[in-house]
Formats: C-alpha cells, sequence, structure tokens
C-alpha cells in the first residue's frame, strides 16, 4: 500500500471515530443542520437590505452598467475599470430586466452570498468529516466579511462564492485516494471552471486559482500531477489573452491609491472582515496554539493534511500579491478576502482537532464562541449608518423648492452626484469642485432660485470646518443640513 493510502485510511479512521464520539450527527440530522445554516446566512444577507445607503464603488457600478448605455458604450467604460468584465455582465442583465435601485442592484450580490453558504455546505462531501462540515457553512454564514459584501453592489460577492469553489474543489482534489480518478478528473474540472470564473471576476481570483493549482501540483498525488499542470496551464492560456488586452487600456497610476493606504489599517481592516474584531482572533489564535502545544495537530500541520494545503493556499496567494505590489500596489484587505474561505477551513477542522482532543463539549465551545464573537460585528451593518449618506442627502436636494434647475456646487466628482439626479432632475446643473481644490462661494452672486450653495458627501465632520473655510463658507454664514458624512449646505435667510 502507497504511503499516501496508508495516510488516507489513518484520515478516514479518525474521522469514523470522531462521528463515534463527537458531534453525533446522522445523515438526517447533517442535512437539517445545514438547512438551518444556509437559512440563517440568507437571512443575515436579505434582512432590510437598503438600511445602508449606495456608496461610491456602488454607484460606480451602477453607473458603468447603465442599461440604457449603448453596449459599445458600456464595454469601453468596463474597459477602462481597473476588474475584468463578468460582474459587471451579470450587473447589467439583471439593472436591464429589474431596474437600478438599491435592492435590485444588491440582489444578485445576495444571491451569490447565500450560494456561498450553499456551497461550503453541500460540495465538500466526504473529503470533510461531519463536524467540519457544519462548522465550515456556519463560519462563512456569519462571517463579517462575507455578509458585508453580499449586501452591496460589488464584484466581491461573487469571487467570495468563486474562491469557495476554488478552496473546496482543491480540498477534494487533494483528499482523493490515488485510485479514485474519476472523483480526481470531476475535482479538477470543478476547479478549473472556478478558477476561469474567478479570473474574469477579479484578478485576485486569478492569484488564488494559481495558488490553488501551485498547492495540488505539490500536494497531490503523482498520478495526477500531469494533469493538475494540464488545467493549471490552460487557465493561464484562456485568460493571458484579456490580461493583455486589458492593460492596453488601464494604467497603473489607477490602483496607486492603494499605496497610500496604511498597512496597520488594512491589516486591522481584514481582522474585522475574517474575525469581526481583535477578540474573535485571539480565541482562533489561542485554540491553535492549545492544541497544537498538546500535539493535537500532529497530522493537521502536515502539508498532506487539509489545514496545510489551506494554510499554504493562503500564503501563496499572499506571496503572489505582495511580490505584485512591489512593482503595482494592488494589496488590500477587501481583495485578499478570496482566503476567507480556506480561513474558515482551518478554523473548521480546529473544532474537529479540539473534538478529537478533548471531547465534544470543547470543540462545540469553541465554536460557539468563536461564531458569538463573529456575530457581534453584524449588528452594526442593520442598525449603524456605515456609508456616506448619498441617499438622504439627494432626497433634501431632490425635494428642495427651486431647485428643479439651476446650479449647485458639488465637491468631488459630479457624475457620482448626477446619478442621483440626471432622471429626476435632468436641467439641475452641478458644478463640480475638485477634491482639495478652493472656491469663494460666500461672495458669488445669487443667479438662481435654488436655495443650495453646495453639496457635499464623504468627508469626515472634523474636516467639515475646514472645508468651507477653504470654499468661503462658514457656519455662521450658511444653514446646514447633516447626515452621516454628508451635508446640503443653504443659503441663509436674512
Amino acid at each position: 500500500m502507497s504511503g499516501q493510502a496508508m495516510r488516507m485510511k489513518v484520515l478516514q479512521g479518525i474521522y469514523r471515530l470522531e462521528d463515534r464520539t463527537g458531534l453525533r450527527l446522522g445523515r438526517n440530522g447533517l442535512a437539517m443542520g445545514l438547512c438551518i445554516v444556509v437559512v440563517l446566512g440568507a437571512g443575515l444577507r436579505a434582512y432590510v437590505l437598503d438600511f445602508q445607503s449606495l456608496w461610491t464603488d456602488e454607484i460606480s457600478s451602477l453607473m458603468i452598467a447603465d442599461p440604457t448605455l449603448p453596449f459599445r458604450q458600456f464595454w469601453d467604460q468596463v474597459l477602462a475599470d481597473t476588474h475584468p468584465p463578468i460582474y459587471y455582465l451579470v450587473l447589467r442583465w439583471s439593472s436591464s430586466a429589474f431596474g437600478q435601485s438599491e435592492i435590485v442592484a444588491r440582489a444578485p450580490s445576495v444571491l451569490f452570498g447565500i450560494l456561498t453558504v450553499c456551497a461550503a455546505a453541500i460540495l465538500p462531501g466526504a473529503s470533510l468529516n461531519r463536524s467540519t462540515r457544519v462548522a465550515l457553512p456556519l463560519l462563512l454564514a456569519v462571517s463579517p466579511g462575507a455578509v458585508w459584501y453580499a449586501r452591496e453592489a460589488r464584484s466581491y460577492a461573487l469571487l467570495l462564492l468563486l474562491s469557495t469553489l476554488i478552496t473546496v474543489a482543491c480540498i477534494r482534489l487533494l483528499r482523493c485516494m490515488p485510485r479514485e480518478d474519476r472523483v480526481a478528473r470531476g475535482s479538477l474540472t470543478m476547479l478549473t471552471m472556478a478558477a476561469l470564473l474567478a479570473s474574469f471576476t477579479h484578478y485576485f481570483g486569478f492569484l488564488l486559482a494559481m495558488a490553488a493549482f501551485f498547492t495540488c501540483f505539490l500536494l497531490v498525488d503523482s498520478r495526477h500531477r500531469a494533469i493538475v499542470v494540464l488545467s493549471g496551464c490552460g487557465a493561464v492560456a484562456l485568460f493571458m489573452p484579456w490580461v493583455v488586452y486589458h492593460s492596453r487600456f488601464i494604467t497603473s497610476e489607477q490602483a496607486s491609491w492603494i499605496g497610500e493606504l496604511s498597512v496597520a489599517a488594512s491589516i486591522d481592516w481584514f481582522k474585522h472582515l475574517a474575525f469581526g474584531g481583535t477578540a474573535s482572533l485571539l480565541v482562533f489564535i489561542g485554540s491553535a496554539i492549545a492544541v497544537l502545544a498538546a500535539g493535537g495537530w500532529r497530522r493537521g500541520v502536515a502539508l498532506n493534511s487539509t489545514i496545510g494545503a489551506c494554510a499554504l493556499l493562503c500564503l501563496l496567494t499572499l506571496a503572489l500579491a505582495a511580490g505584485i505590489s512591489v512593482h503595482t500596489p494592488i494589496l488590500t484587505s477587501r481583495n485578499m478576502i478570496v482566503v476567507l474561505p480556506a480561513i474558515y477551513v482551518i478554523a473548521a477542522e480546529l473544532t474537529s482537532c479540539l473534538i478529537r482532543r478533548w471531547g465534544a463539549i470543547v470543540g462545540t465551545t469553541y465554536l460557539v464562541l468563536q461564531i458569538g464573537l463573529m456575530c457581534q460585528a453584524l449588528a452594526a451593518y442593520y442598525t449603524i449608518d456605515v456609508n456616506a449618506q448619498w441617499r438622504d442627502s439627494a432626497a433634501l436636494v431632490l425635494r428642495t423648492p427651486g431647485c428643479a434647475s439651476g446650479d449647485i456646487h458639488v465637491y468631488g466628482d459630479a457624475s457620482n452626484y448626477r446619478f442621483f439626479t440626471r432622471s429626476v432632475r435632468p436641467n439641475l446643473q452641478l458644478i463640480k469642485i475638485p477634491w482639495g481644490a478652493a472656491a469663494g462661494l460666500g461672495k458669488e452672486p445669487t443667479t438662481t432660485s435654488c436655495p443650495i450653495v453646495l453639496w457635499i458627501v464623504g468627508v469626515a465632520p472634523w474636516d467639515l470646518d475646514d472645508l468651507l473655510d477653504r470654499l468661503g463658507l462658514s457656519r455662521s454664514s450658511s444653514e446646514m443640513a447633516e447626515y452621516h458624512l454628508a451635508y446640503v449646505i443653504f443659503r441663509k435667510h436674512p
């Protein structure tokens, strides 16, 4: 018997032992538990979907996918953006069919988010033991990052779905017995298809796909290495023409803002996306150290294990992104959500390790504590304004008497403001004041019946007084309606 087959038989024996002594879930109980997890995930993603206002990036997505644009103009805008086209094609289709309201615009992301939980619940099959199969979709269902990006009109929910498929396919392939050629071919087909779709959704999807193929090449049974190499090379060959084509329309300067981000801030935000905060991360790290110190990860830390494979997948993806960032900064916390499924597989396997080492009560306690701490971060999504209030400030502008036409100064990119006024107030002229510019608005003569002098979105309260001073205004000489990171400045009545 080969060494690989021997290792697989040992692990299968461990899983059977866990099923007898750990979470005693029969087949029907497992199915019921997974259904409950999927319903929970769907509820978290769909509940009060329009609570948060659209924010700048979502507005950009909707302007690109505007169904009233000719397809050629739509395609030109896709090429001018830094992301591949699949999500924009999906959003354009949904916009054409159902419009561009906040709920409709975010509905595709909700669907992708629910499918992510379903994929984590169904696709692993026998490649993961029962406790891990319950823990993995549960972690994804309540993941702060997965829930957040499933509630906005951006490509990240689709990217996370495809990242989950890539991660699961990688695990299934590595868990195949040497003679399970049919299972191996199916897993590799799923990996290749998900890799291509992820690549054409977001460039970090391509990085994760390459990391997955390399992980499989290193760890898979030697009989399957040739087909892994062939599949990986095929995915690269199909995607590279798009990279060459797209590079003609974008420049590295479009990503220059990433280089201005604080590394500490990016790490802190990724910590929030993955775990919800420091406490949850410490629970994860502390439990891992405890199991490792007790010798419970003798097999877990080996590269041929699920934990080792997922750790390698994360490290390779990070290494690829860091290498590219030396030339062009691309490494941000939200781009790195591609490794969330692998991180949650590790956390789910940690649950199994705790169960095998100390019993079901300890493993379940860890999982409940981990989930509970992660859920604390979710409350803000439904109760606190996180996004700048484009919606409410725009509603005030549109219902202000005398502003059906005339001029209003806006601070920043006028196209974002125009997105809210173009169909309702086509005769309203929005005059752009570039970011960082100065103006003398307080001295300009009144030439319009519209009492609004200035409309600002995206400025923090502590920067507002300096901005007003730079634009020739003040709180004493104006009347102001304040929203979260948004302000509408009126002429003060004498």
